[in-house]
């Protein structure tokens, strides 16, 4: 293994005068070190490591191996998004009409709210759209109140991901309409000894059904569960068992389309706005705005990166589909669509990579380290986009996935990059600042990680290496 690289080094040297030769040898002795003492057994590793700076290849082990991304999957995505969305795009949420409002406070016409895969509608939103509503003077909807979400078809998962993780708010059941990000928090509180305990939803509803069998410090129960019925694929929240201390948890919930529909219809009854039936349909193309909501693109990039958010990078997905399906986009639009802009835009052909959703959930996505870090490279020239990726993702010991990580003094915001895990999986990827000032793009996976730390460590101390080089 190391025979091999030595050979490859001395002949990026010849072609690289600016990297130095005992530069490149403590990069290489290094890195084998750390491979060799502490790789865990049982696991594999593939990486590359590319000096954007001097345009040169630093390291490079089974760089071609193709390897599940997890979540580094999700810079694929963002790259994508903003190549082909443009910085400036903004996801939208609106109420729209064709009708007109009549001096009597009367909306003559129907109502539509409009879906446009906006990840980040908050409840509050959807509240202020209706106290937009309120404002125009609107206090009758004579006809029809629509739920629009035709952006999309009615697929809520993409392929590959996996059937039990159904109740966890990492998964949600995606839909053009997502209010809260698909999920309700569940808060379980004690009360008295004996008694059912107080069991808070949020956001507040009428529209989650919840059975509450727990009781309050009662020793001969088990400990306290608080699930949903997932495996009949049902909303009702069911709380079980001894309640000693205030647990909460997040759970997803299924048709994110109905529930923000239900907490539309439940804000308009509080404002004291009335409307006849409702339904689902679509909008027509001539209507005009009475209310919307906004969200740029750079704000979901960074929360998707930052924060490792499924939704918000799946969000972006579909949205790039639609550039090539406007109405009832698909999964798997969207994989086709991001395949031939890959290809298109930067020349990187679907050989090298497997794609089939946007946030690395699916256990079919497969790419290689060479093929994240020629994407990375190639976006490191775009002075526009570039800033906007950079900032996005995680910093070493200051924000996102990375707050806690590689915080020492040589260490700590230097690396600018992307993590990722699954069972099995565990993989790192972005950019890195030397000591002397150069540019580094590097991609790390892991294969055969069940558990995740010994992974990170490896991975923290490659990284801590490149970081102190030019020290």
């Amino acid at each position: 293994m190391k025979s091999y690289r030595y050979l490859l080094l001395t002949l990026l040297m010849a072609v690289s005068p600016a990297v130095h030769s005992s530069d490149l040898d403590s990069v290489t002795e290094s890195i084998d070190q750390i491979i060799y003492e502490g790789l865990p057994e049982g696991t594999d590793i593939a990486l590359m490591v590319y000096d954007l700076t001097n345009d040169t290849t630093l390291y490079a082990y089974r760089e071609k191996i193709m390897c599940r991304p997890a979540s580094v999957q999700k810079v694929i995505t963002s790259v994508t998004a903003l190549s082909s969305l443009g910085a400036d795009y903004k996801f939208r949420t609106t109420l729209r009409t064709q009708g007109s409002i009549s001096k009597d406070s009367v909306l003559n016409g129907n109502l539509y709210l409009v879906g446009g895969l906006d990840p980040a509608l908050t409840e509050h939103e959807l509240r202020s759209m209706v106290a937009s509503l309120k404002k125009a003077g609107v206090k009758r909807i004579s006809g029809t109140l629509y739920a629009d979400v035709s952006a999309m078809d009615s697929t809520y998962w993409a392929t590959g991901w996996c059937w039990d993780d159904a109740p966890a708010s990492f998964q949600p059941y995606i839909s053009p309409l997502m209010v809260h990000q698909g999920f309700v928090g569940v808060e379980v509180k004690p009360t008295s000894k004996g008694q059912a305990p107080v069991v808070n939803i949020y956001p507040s509803n009428s529209y989650i059904k919840v059975v509450n069998k727990a009781r309050t410090q009662d020793n001969t129960l088990g400990p306290l569960t608080i699930t949903r019925d997932w495996m009949h694929n049902d909303n009702t929240i069911i709380i079980e068992g001894n309640c000693k201390r205030r647990q909460s948890t997040d759970l997803s919930v299924v048709g994110s389309a109905d529930f923000t529909f239900a907490l539309l219809r439940q804000y308009l009854d509080e404002a004291g706005i009335s409307y006849g039936k409702y339904d689902w349909g679509t909008c027509p193309v001539i209507a005009r705005d009475l209310a919307e909501v906004t969200h740029d693109l750079p704000s979901i990039v960074k929360e998707a990166l930052k924060e490792s958010n499924n939704l918000f990078a799946e969000a972006m997905f579909l949205q790039t589909g639609r550039l090539q399906q406007p109405k009832e986009v698909s999964f798997k639009v969207a994989a086709k669509y991001l395949q031939n802009f890959v290809s298109r835009k930067f020349g990187m052909f679907s050989a090298s990579y497997n794609i089939v959703d946007g946030c690395g959930l699916s256990q079919y996505d497969l790419c290689s380290p060479q093929f994240m870090v020629d994407m990375l490279s190639l976006i490191y020239k775009d002075n526009e986009l570039f800033p906007i990726l950079y900032k996005s993702m995680p910093i070493s010991g200051v924000d996102g996935t990375l707050k806690t990580r590689m915080n020492d003094k040589t260490t700590i915001n230097k690396v600018h990059a992307k993590t990722g895990s699954l069972t099995g999986t565990c993989t790192l990827a972005g950019y890195i600042r030397t000591a002397d000032g150069r540019d580094l793009a590097f991609c790390i996976m892991n294969e055969g990680a069940v558990k995740m730390a010994p992974s990170r460590k490896v991975q923290d101390q490659i990284c801590k290496v490149l970081c102190e080089l030019g020290l």
